[in-house]
This record gives structure tokens, C-alpha cells and sequence, in this order.
């Protein structure tokens, strides 16, 4: 009798533990091979490590897609407006649209160290490597210039030699065919909504997230507006990103972390009677 007290008791700790057996259960299996680095880094190993895997398989994708697109030099449809036209080229906003870039580490380094954690990171970067896929797809199937990159290119001259110089980057890396979906609207639309749920749930740890949170959504809207003041984007492109980004939210990630949440809100219930 003892022996089968102590094996209920082990069990229950495990379920505990993990309640589905496994770190990472309910995540896709290739992220296995990455946990063993959980340890490295002060604990942020298997965080950093999604980030990368995540970023090259993305921009490895996203830059071969553009680059098919200029090379075959076709256009499905002009998603251009009149409003696109009326907007005014804002050189100086180009340092809000590379504010993107900042982005990227926060959820490696918000998330917390926990299996929990790392379960999270690990849907996170599953949507994004969905938002990818997706976006790359409509590339491909329904490829549009971004023709309002004129009104950009007849201000260079104009410019600053370091507002010139980042514009010439920004073209020689990010050819004109990444019209719609944004991507720069949807990913950052995710790592927001990320951030927004780890300080509610951990709300003790970030007593001001109320007012942290209000100015990251209002850098978040000056970020998709950006979009379209350096003409890298049309207005359909904005709006499409936003919906992309929206759509995998609520449909894809959120229900698998609540999921999560609810498996171990269960686990604790049963433990502690």
C-alpha cells in the first residue's frame, strides 16, 4: 500500500509538473530538438534559439519569394487607391518603419523561463512561421508592385545623405513585391498581442503594464502608418496585414495557449484537493 501511495504520489507531482506529460506537448515535434538549450543563456537558450530558427526560415522564404516575384516581373492586380496617391511621401517616418526590428527580441526575453514559457515561445513562433507561409502564398499567387515607391524614389535626391543612404538599403534588400498581406503589420500585431497576455497573466510582476501597454499599441499604429508614408505598402496592404495578423491570433495561437492555461488551471485544482 505504501509503495502504490508513493507511486500515485509521483504521479501526481508529474502531472503537475507538466499535465500532459511533456514540456513542449501540444507544440509541432521539431521544437524538441531545441529545448535541451533551455539551460543555456541564464535560461533564455531555447527562447533565443526559436527567435533565429524562426527569423532564418522566415527571411530565407520571404526574400526568395521576392526575389521569384522580380524576376518574372507580373502583376496579378494593383491593389493602388486614390488615398494611396494622396498620402505624402514622409522620408523621416522610415525611422518608425524600422522600428520592427526592435520587435523581435521582446517576446524572447518577456516570456518567462518556465516550461510554461517555453511552450508559449514555441506557439508563438509556429504562428509566425505560419504568417510566413501564408503571406509568402499570396505573394506568389497573387503578386502586385508596390508602384507608389515613385513618390519615394523622386525625393532622394532631396534627402539627407542618411535618409538617402536607408532608403537605397531598404530597396537594394526589400524588392516591390511584397505588396499584401504586411507583413510588417502582422507580425508586429502578434508580438503585441503576445505582450498584452503575458502582463495580464503575470500582472504582479508589471504593476504599470496599463500604461506600458497603451504606448506600445499607439508605436504599434505609427508603425502600420509607416507603411504607407514611405511608400513601402499600399493602404489594402495595411488593412490585410492587420486581418492576417488578427485572424491567426484568434484563431490559431490563442486557443492553443488558453488551452495550455486551462490543462494546468486543472492540475492545480485536483492537486491541492
Amino acid at each position: 500500500m505504501l509503495s502504490a501511495k508513493l507511486r500515485d504520489t509521483s504521479s501526481m507531482h508529474d502531472a503537475q509538473k507538466d499535465p500532459e506529460g511533456s514540456p513542449l506537448a501540444g507544440t509541432w515535434p521539431l521544437w524538441n530538438a531545441l529545448y535541451p538549450l533551455r539551460e543555456r543563456r541564464e535560461g533564455y537558450g531555447f527562447h533565443i534559439a526559436v527567435l533565429f530558427f524562426v527569423g532564418f526560415l522566415g527571411l530565407a522564404g520571404y526574400h526568395s519569394t521576392l526575389l521569384y516575384n522580380n524576376a518574372r516581373d507580373l502583376t496579378a492586380w494593383n491593389p493602388e487607391s486614390a488615398w494611396d496617391t494622396a498620402v505624402p511621401a514622409m522620408p523621416w517616418t522610415v525611422y518608425i518603419y524600422l522600428t520592427l526590428y526592435f520587435y523581435f527580441p521582446i517576446p524572447a526575453f518577456l516570456a518567462d523561463r518556465s516550461d510554461r514559457g517555453c511552450r508559449e515561445m514555441a506557439i508563438l513562433g509556429q504562428g509566425m512561421l505560419l504568417l510566413f507561409a501564408l503571406s509568402c502564398s499570396v505573394f506568389m499567387i497573387s503578386p502586385a508592385e508596390v508602384t507608389v515607391r515613385l513618390q519615394m524614389e523622386e525625393l532622394m535626391p532631396m534627402m539627407s545623405p542618411a535618409l538617402e543612404s536607408i532608403f537605397s538599403i531598404i530597396y537594394d534588400v526589400d524588392r516591390a513585391w511584397n505588396s499584401w498581406p504586411s507583413l510588417h503589420v502582422s507580425e508586429s500585431l502578434l508580438v503585441v498581442l503576445f505582450v498584452q497576455r503575458w502582463t495580464e497573466i503575470r500582472a504582479e510582476e508589471f504593476p504599470r503594464r496599463k500604461l506600458w501597454m497603451g504606448a506600445f499599441w499607439i508605436a504599434w499604429v505609427l508603425l502600420s502608418l509607416s507603411i504607407i508614408t514611405t511608400k513601402q505598402h499600399f493602404i489594402w496592404d495595411m488593412v490585410t496585414g492587420g486581418l492576417l495578423g488578427w485572424a491567426l491570433w484568434k484563431l490559431y495561437i490563442l486557443p492553443r495557449l488558453d488551452r495550455r492555461l486551462r490543462s494546468e488551471h486543472q492540475v492545480s485544482v485536483a492537486t491541492s484537493s
